[in-house]
């Protein structure tokens, strides 16, 4: 029985592996930013604090965006090409990944003055979470500019379409061959005797 499955790939560029692995390393980084985030939040000075409103999104973001993020770097790996459902699930993790990141930019940059307005003395908890926030705001960044790139590349692989035929062929088993008879052996061994007489008359 013959088969044929015709099937469209889109052919993608290599360093979308390498971009996949960054996306989900970022994605545990934030997951263990909102762990750090959480410490601070219950050892933090309570008055020279930004607000547990604040702390309180910017750990939810951190998970969620951890979360997203490494869904969005497993959909990105391929194996140098996807097909269209893999080109679309990896479009719209990414996009969604775009618009968690601009959420975190905008959320860290709000908190920037208010870590900076009470940074005239020297305050740990301060201190610690101004580390905490550049952390944050660097990793949100590259998430940022990794996801629009991978994205740019998902969309403009529709211009690279390969059709790949897929034929599968089905046999049946064959059925077991017969074992040749003892009559047969000995035809053969008389039979070829004759045979080499002849090729020497024919060549003299």
């Amino acid at each position: 029985m013959l088969t044929n499955k015709n099937t469209t790939t889109y052919r993608l560029k290599e360093e979308t592996n390498a971009m996949g692995a960054a996306q989900i390393m970022l994605g545990l980084i934030h997951n263990a930013l909102a762990t750090l985030w959480i410490s601070l939040y219950h050892v933090e000075d309570k008055k020279y604090s930004i607000g547990s409103k604040l702390m309180l999104v910017s750990i939810c973001y951190l998970l969620v965006s951890g979360a997203l993020f490494i869904n969005s770097g497993a959909s990105s790996i391929t194996q140098g090409s996807s097909s269209i459902y893999q080109r679309i699930i990896a479009i719209i993790a990414n996009t969604l990944s775009i618009f968690a990141a601009l959420f975190g930019a905008a959320l860290f940059g709000y908190e920037f003055p208010l870590f900076e307005s009470m940074g005239i003395e020297y305050i740990w908890s301060n201190m610690a979470g101004m580390m905490l926030l550049q952390i944050s705001v660097l990793c949100t960044i590259s998430e940022l500019i990794i996801a629009i790139t991978v994205l740019h590349w998902f969309m403009s692989s529709r211009k690279n379409k390969v059709p790949s035929n897929e034929i599968f062929l089905v046999f049946s088993e064959p059925p077991p061959s017969k074992p040749p008879s003892l009559l047969d052996l000995e035809n053969v061994s008389e039979d070829s005797p004759k045979k080499i007489e002849d090729e020497i008359d024919v060549t003299n």
